[in-house]
Parts: structure tokens; C-alpha cells; sequence
């Protein structure tokens, strides 16, 4: 008889819990909120004293080959920063330059400095904006208190199980802002190599939005766990398979398992963030097959190892 998910959850009570258990830790600042404004606002281009700052920006992410994931030596600087003069001393820690994919090299320092002088100037006219945007990003945690609130341990256990992960007692930082880059949510490497989130308000609606917070702190669990869960056995078993792989090969499981916290904790009607915005469709072959082998997992119909190697199988190629 294979141990059920209640049954796991059981064993993990019995052992020694973290001095305090991992919780999401919402956090805003305007500083942050008008950091990505110039980054991302097309509007942010045409309107004074913002547009200086903006082309800036436009321009280093031309330099870092329009890739979001690639400003993380700098977003990874923010948390803390509640002012222009905050940004400019954290840039000032930035790596002097980076090697992109394929050799090409960016001034990463004097570059993000430059851009942070340029946001000076544009400082007092946000602060007229952030009257309005604070708000917004206010009601945004509001939803997640309403939503989940007292339920959040039960939720983070939940997940922590599924995901076979010794809770690392973490505050698991998730900033709000109201402008993100596509998709409207990253995480990104903070200065303590701890996974820092940055999640727009806008970003989904209801029980969507929920669960892109918790697959966005499920990105700091895992910085946090390294390869000792789930996510780290299926980069194993997929690190074994033929050909090249894109990406983060467990990243599926990250949407396959939020989306399952969420429903069985929170919402039985939710539906899956890789669903309803097509994610499951562009990840490609052997999706289907993880949601249903992990599903019969989380029932214990199956154990992970043999969910995994339903997916292994998914994903090789037709017999000749």
C-alpha cells in the first residue's frame, strides 16, 4: 500500500520543524515600482521626466539580448530599496560587467549606475503615480489574506510535501509591483543567493493570481532545498534522457504542483495557471502525461519514482 500525501504530511510533523516554519513575505516599495515602470511601461517612453530613463533601460535590455532573467545581477539588488539614492548605492554592487550566452560582454555596472541617475529626476513626479499604484498592489495582498490567509500553513505544508521538501523556515520574499516584465512575474537570485520574487499586481485574477505567487516562491524553495526534492530527482531523471533539454526540466512540475496546492487547499475550482494561459501547450510533449502520473501520485496510486518514469517515457521518442 503506498503512503498517501496525508500520510506523508503526518511524517513530516513528526520531524524536528524549523525554529519558524517558511511563510510568503509580501513587501512593496515606490523606488522598485518606478524601477520597473521605466523598464516595462511603453508609456513610460514618451512621458517627461520618465522617457530619459526609460531609453536607458530599453537600450541595456537590447545589451542583454532582451531577456528578462538576464537583469537578474540587478534585480537580485533590490530588496531594501525604498528610494532613487537606495538603487544607485545597491547598483553600485553590481558586477562590473556580464558574459552573456555566446561570449558577448555588457557593462553591467556603469550601465545600471547610469540608468539610476537617470531615475533621480523622475522621482518626485512618481511619487504622484505611487498615490495611485500603492493601492492597487495593497488590494493585491489583501486578496491573498482574504483568499488564503489562515489557510497559508496549511498550504505551504501541503506543497512542501508534494514537492518532497524539508521545510527550510524561510521568510520567502514575494515584492509587488504594478508593472513586470512578461509573463508579470520572475524570481530571481537576491545578494545571498537566496531566490527573491517580483510579482505584478496584475499578473492574473482570483485563484490565478494566487497560484503565479506561490509558483513564484516555489522558485526560492527550491534555491533554498538545492537538488534534495522532487524538482531535484526529476532533473536527474531527465538529465538521463537523449538530447538536449531547454530550460529547467522540472519547471513543469513547479505549474503542475501550484496548481494543485491551490485547488486542494484553497479553491477546489481553480484551474491550472498552464492551462488557461497556454503554458501546458508550449512546454510541449509529456505534459498531459506528468499531470496525470503526478496526480495519481499526490493519491497515492503511485510513488514519485514511478510518476517520473511515466513522464521519462512520455518524452522519448517513437520507436522506429
Amino acid at each position: 500500500m503506498l503512503p498517501t500525501l496525508v500520510t506523508l504530511l503526518a511524517l513530516a510533523a513528526q520531524a524536528e520543524p524549523p525554529a519558524a516554519p517558511s511563510r510568503i513575505a509580501f513587501h512593496w516599495s515606490p523606488a522598485i515600482d518606478l524601477y520597473f515602470h521605466v523598464r516595462v511601461a511603453e508609456s513610460a517612453l514618451a512621458a517627461e521626466p520618465f522617457a530619459p530613463a526609460a531609453k536607458l533601460a530599453r537600450e541595456l535590455d537590447r545589451a542583454l539580448g532582451g531577456m528578462a532573467l538576464a537583469w537578474g545581477p540587478l534585480d537580485g539588488l533590490l530588496p531594501g530599496c525604498q528610494t532613487v539614492a537606495d538603487l544607485q548605492a545597491a547598483f553600485a554592487r553590481a558586477p562590473e560587467s556580464l558574459e552573456l550566452r555566446g561570449g558577448t560582454k555588457v557593462e553591467l555596472r556603469a550601465r545600471a549606475l547610469e540608468l539610476a541617475a537617470a531615475l533621480a529626476p523622475a522621482e518626485a513626479a512618481f511619487a504622484e503615480l505611487w498615490k495611485e499604484r500603492e493601492p492597487r498592489l495593497a488590494a493585491a495582498k489583501a486578496l491573498w489574506d482574504e483568499r488564503v490567509g489562515s489557510r497559508e500553513r496549511a498550504l505551504l505544508d501541503f506543497h512542501l510535501a508534494g514537492l518532497g521538501m524539508t521545510d527550510p523556515g524561510l521568510a520567502l520574499p514575494v515584492y509587488l509591483v504594478s508593472e513586470a516584465p512578461w509573463p508579470g512575474a520572475l524570481t530571481v537570485f537576491g545578494e545571498q543567493r537566496q531566490g527573491v520574487s517580483f510579482v505584478a499586481a496584475g499578473a492574473g485574477a482570483g485563484s490565478t493570481w494566487l497560484e503565479i505567487v506561490l509558483h513564484e516562491a516555489t522558485h526560492s524553495l527550491d534555491v533554498a532545498c538545492g537538488e534534495r526534492s522532487a524538482l531535484g530527482e526529476l532533473r536527474e531523471v531527465l538529465g538521463k534522457l537523449p538530447g538536449p533539454r531547454r530550460g529547467d526540466p522540472a519547471h513543469v512540475l513547479m505549474f503542475v504542483q501550484s496548481a494543485e496546492s491551490i485547488r486542494r487547499v484553497i479553491d477546489p475550482a481553480h484551474r491550472d495557471y498552464g492551462e488557461s494561459e497556454g503554458v501546458y501547450t508550449r512546454l510541449g510533449a509529456g505534459v498531459e502525461a506528468l499531470r496525470g502520473a503526478w496526480g495519481d501520485h499526490l493519491a497515492g496510486q503511485l510513488t514519485r519514482a514511478e510518476a517520473f518514469d511515466l513522464y521519462a517515457e512520455s518524452l522519448a521518442p517513437p520507436a522506429k
